[in-house]
């Protein structure tokens, strides 16, 4: 909503980052008023595990945020990760037209989309996000329907739907951290807002968010086409380097962070020799190269199960414009190197653009938080040709955002 601010919560495995911003006229800029982020130790994968943890992490971030930008939050807008809690489903649907005598209008869209929500299959849980896949005028695809004449108008449309034990438990930790919950966004659409060009959107285009405790695939194509979840993410990369060097898992994510690399081999620091202490206290070394082999076979095994999924979903021929990696363990050294390798297609590093900030915010650390402010701040300004919002009010929750502030 522009000229007003909006609060997000990123909900991770391994920080929590609450960020306050304003949209800007262009459409496009968010300005970031105040940012907080806490470190939280209360989610495993994308479960809730200790419920006090997390609504601690929640306050500290909320507070930090609050002292940055000299506003009080009530409510915010919460992110969705992807995984089994996730729910896509796909709907067709058709209705008669004027034919020759009328254009298509408004309310013929309105009708077929309508239409093809009735004949969605069940869903038990919240439908976050409906965009609409396709059109076709009496079995021809054209991609706006609008003025044109015809009998039948066909519609696609693809729903994200959320499990409801999965947005009860995150209300309820936002709501013991003393907020209201604004409403709901799969992370995979605002990482998409913040990081995809319209040209890599119209080509295709894979996004692999690398985070703590997951590693989520989204695959657009014109619009949202596929998520998934790899059960696998920097965690556990950390993990593998505390058990084989036999460090603490501190020492070991600060090996990771410090020297972190993959395919080093042919490198000429791949000599460099790293010093730690092992939990007897005991000082060690070893060369960086090992410490990346470490790394490597983690990494190689998480970017395989993309692979795998990517064949298994019929997305292949969906990456024209490659792949775009983000997320805190996309930041190791020579990763994109290593999916190239692997996937076949280009790949590069990705962060959020367009943001006016005090802090430094354009880094793969913070990108879903940025693009949850993107989305929530100018609603669905890229996705107007293909959204329909899921609960067929497209104003309602975003004017619920001037309740959410109070000023110190």
């Amino acid at each position: 909503m522009v000229g007003s601010p909006v609060v997000v919560l990123d909900i991770g495995a391994s920080k929590i980052q609450c960020l306050i911003g304003e949209g800007l006229p262009d459409g496009e800029n968010v300005r970031i008023l105040g940012a907080g982020s806490s470190p939280c130790q209360g989610i495993r994968r994308n479960s809730v595990i200790d419920m006090p943890r997390v609504v601690q992490a929640i306050r500290n971030s909320v507070a930090e945020a609050e002292r940055s930008a000299a506003l009080k939050i009530t409510g915010a807008f919460v992110g969705v990760g992807g995984g089994d809690d996730i729910e896509i489903q796909t709907s067709k649907s058709a209705v008669a037209v004027s034919g020759l005598s009328e254009p298509i209008d408004e309310r013929d869209v309105q009708r077929a989309v309508a239409a093809a929500e009735q004949a969605s299959p069940p869903c038990d849980g919240l439908v976050l996000h409906r965009f609409i896949q396709s059109y076709a005028v009496d079995g021809e695809p054209v991609h706006n329907p609008l003025w044109l004449h015809g009998n039948r108008l066909e519609v696609e449309t693809l729903s994200a739907a959320a499990s409801g034990n999965l947005c009860t438990t995150l209300e309820r930790a936002v709501s013991e951290a003393g907020l209201a919950v604004a409403g709901f966004v799969l992370e995979s659409v605002a990482i998409g807002r913040a990081l995809l060009s319209p040209e890599e959107r119209e080509m295709g285009v894979g996004v692999v968010d690398f985070g703590a405790g997951t590693s989520d695939l989204a695959v657009y194509r014109g619009n949202l086409r596929h998520v998934a979840e790899i059960p696998f993410g920097g965690e556990d990369i950390t993990r593998d380097l505390s058990v084989v060097l036999n460090i603490s898992p501190r020492e070991a994510e600060q090996l990771k962070r410090e020297h972190g690399c993959v395919c080093c081999g042919g490198e000429e620091d791949g000599d460099e020799p790293i010093s730690f202490n092992t939990t007897s206290g005991r000082a060690h070394s070893l060369l960086r190269q090992q410490l990346s082999e470490i790394i490597e076979a983690r990494q190689q095994e998480i970017l395989e199960f993309v692979a795998s999924e990517v064949r298994n979903s019929g997305c292949s021929s969906m990456l024209a414009a490659g792949m775009v990696f983000t997320g805190g363990a996309a930041l190791l050294g020579n990763l994109a190197q290593l999916g190239e390798e692997i996937l076949g297609v280009p790949v590069r590093i990705g962060a959020a653009q367009d943001i006016l900030s005090a802090e430094r915010m354009d880094d793969p650390r913070s990108t879903t938080a940025v693009g949850l402010l993107q989305f929530a701040a100018h609603g669905q300004a890229d996705f107007a040709d293909e959204f329909h919002h899921a609960n067929g009010a497209p104003a309602g929750i975003l004017n619920r955002i001037t309740k959410l502030f109070s000023f110190l």
